[in-house]
């Protein structure tokens, strides 16, 4: 089984990809820290914004309690006064009206008798005011109220009613009454202009009373439920301190509530704010928090790229240049560019390369030479072989000059076939220079052809057909197979023959399939009884030079042709030094 490997190629495995992801690891605690810190930094920024907020809505409910504190100090100077002219009702309301003429914070002053029917105000009219709602619980009441009333009908609009009883001895007899014209802290219209909050955050300031009922509100009444807070109503932020919190209004926008009681269980300021113009005006034009901790990994990161180009990087690719250079051209830089600044194990590596770049230029061109000079040495062996073999032909025919009987030069130039048969493929490797091995596609042709010219007298009416490839081999296998072509040609021409009316044919074919099989078959025409006086000794040649092939043959003889089929496996070459 195979296993999968990874391609170095790809981007995550290299050098500034793993340098920075062991880096942010590295950077991990801190970064975790830096974002708890910027964490509570901006719950701290956020918690001041609050309370600056609520300090702003502490300053309106500090100005509607100073109202109510003189309007207190009126009602107890008149609460004083009272018996002095109380009797007569004229003289009692010009009294009042005088009085609430002297400020314009008043619209209202009036003493309520037990029994309702009011006769002394600034109204300038009698008053029954015993169908009011909850006249008798006031009337009734020995404590200083204030309660908000939205419509008064003798203010014309929402006051704030600030009443104190009027003892006779220990019984309550009556009340006076002072009212306060309530209206929303900024006017809608004019909050551009009105420097009663300095926040530009500012959503909605409204008031309500114990019971959770809007008094007053800046903006429109119908538009106020959507701001107010989810899950909570006016009714459930009545408490006797002010207060500030943050969260989401009823349309899910972030708001900060504050709320401020002007008089506890009576009335209640509640100011809402836009959470994030409130935060950005409270941390001025800083940058966001939680930049910090991603521009410190940012600058990390940078840093460490900047380290791994400057001492690594840089040298690498300088070195991996010079190794591809060297694999293509063989060719060493004197000076690599950089290599004054390049650390010292890196420096180490480039020397290290240099010299075994150098050490391997040197065994090749001595590998070269040596081969050089041995395919020289070779090629003068397979000359001069080639030389005494033709000396040999040479002898060989001046005896068949000289022979008397037919037998005997028939026997000398069988030799002499045989002779010149390696005297030819000594001279191809000679000339060879396809690393040793020859071309036996060539030198069948040329055995065949020679074999055809010099075996009979009768073989110019030979036909020859052949189809024969190139096929290079090493002399091992080369020789033998050239000598088995000549001896199964000598015996070809030798008993060659046809029938009256054909002419003898000789057929050679020579292939070699892609398993590096190779065939080799020789066929003749064949007379009856063609073996007859045959010594025999070409067959016994072949299956000789059959054994060195390593091959098989296959004879198939018949009335009319002679088949001899020769099968091996090209050999690789193999050094048996």
């Amino acid at each position: 089984m195979i296993e999968a490997k990874s391609d170095p190629t790809r981007w995550w495995n290299g050098l500034r990809f793993r340098l920075v992801f062991m880096m942010s690891l590295a950077l991990l605690p801190i970064g975790l820290i830096a974002v708890m810190q910027t964490r509570a930094v901006s719950e701290k920024v956020r918690r001041n914004t609050e309370l600056a907020l609520l300090a702003e809505i502490e300053q309106v409910a500090y100005r509607e309690r100073l109202n109510i504190q003189r309007a207190f100090g009126v009602a107890d100077s008149v609460a004083a006064l009272v018996g002095t002219f109380q009797e007569d009702p004229d003289t009692c309301s010009a009294r009042l009206m005088s009085i609430m003429e002297q400020s314009d914070r008043f619209s209202f002053l009036g003493i309520i008798p037990s029994s309702g029917v009011m006769t002394c105000s600034t109204a300038g009219a009698t008053e029954q005011l015993t169908s009011r709602p909850r006249f008798q619980q006031l009337v009734g009441s020995k404590e200083r109220l204030v309660r908000v009333v939205p419509d008064a009908p003798i203010s014309g609009g929402p006051v704030i009613n600030v009443s104190i009883p009027l003892f006779d001895a220990d019984k309550v007899v009556g009340r006076v009454s002072v009212s306060i014209p309530h209206s929303p802290p900024v006017p809608m219209s004019d909050r551009s202009k009105n420097d009663a909050f300095k926040s530009n955050a500012l959503v909605e300031v409204l008031t309500f009373n114990d019971t959770g009922e809007i008094l007053s509100s800046l903006g429109e009444r119908d538009q106020l439920t959507a701001l107010l807070p989810q899950g909570l109503t006016p009714a459930n932020l009545t408490e006797h301190r002010a207060r500030a919190f943050s969260t989401l209004d009823r349309k899910g926008n972030d708001r900060i509530y504050t709320v401020v009681p002007v008089e506890a269980d009576q009335l209640y300021i509640l100011g809402i704010w836009d959470a994030q113009t409130g935060v950005e005006e409270q941390s001025g034009d800083r940058l966001p928090p939680i930049l910090f901790p991603a521009l410190m990994w940012l600058t990390s990161l940078a840093v460490v790229l900047f380290a791994i180009h400057r001492l690594v990087s840089r040298h690498v690719r300088s070195l991996r240049r010079q190794m591809v250079r060297f694999a293509r051209d063989r060719k060493v830089s004197e000076k690599a560019s950089g290599s004054r600044d390049m650390p010292a194990e890196l420096h180490e590596i480039q020397t290290s390369f240099n010299n075994m770049a150098y050490s391997i230029i040197r065994d090749e061109a001595t590998l070269e030479d040596a081969v050089h000079e041995k395919n020289v040495l070779i090629r003068e062996i397979h000359h001069r072989v080639k030389n005494n073999l033709q000396l040999i032909s040479s002898i060989l025919n001046m005896q068949i000059r000289d022979a008397q009987s037919d037998e005997t030069r028939s026997v000398l130039r069988r030799v002499q076939d045989r002779v010149l048969s390696l005297a030819t493929i000594h001279r191809d490797l000679y000339q060879a220079n396809s690393a040793g091995r020859v071309n036996v596609g060539n030198l069948l042709k040329e055995i065949v052809q020679k074999s055809v010219e010099i075996g009979a007298e009768t073989a110019t009416a030979v036909r020859v057909e052949t189809d024969i490839d190139d096929v290079h081999l090493y002399p091992d296998q080369a020789v033998p197979m050239s000598l088995l072509a000549a001896e199964a040609a000598t015996n070809a021409m030798k008993y060659v023959d046809a029938r009256e009316g054909t002419d003898p044919w000789i057929r050679v074919t020579f292939k070699a399939c892609e398993d590096k099989t190779c065939v080799f078959r020789f066929e003749n025409s064949a007379r009856v009884n063609e073996t007859a006086g045959s010594t025999g000794m070409g067959a016994r040649l072949i299956n000789a030079f059959a054994i060195q092939l390593g091959a098989t043959i296959e004879v198939e003889s018949s009335d009319e042709a002679y088949t001899l089929t020769v099968t091996f496996t090209a050999a690789d070459f193999s050094d048996e030094g």
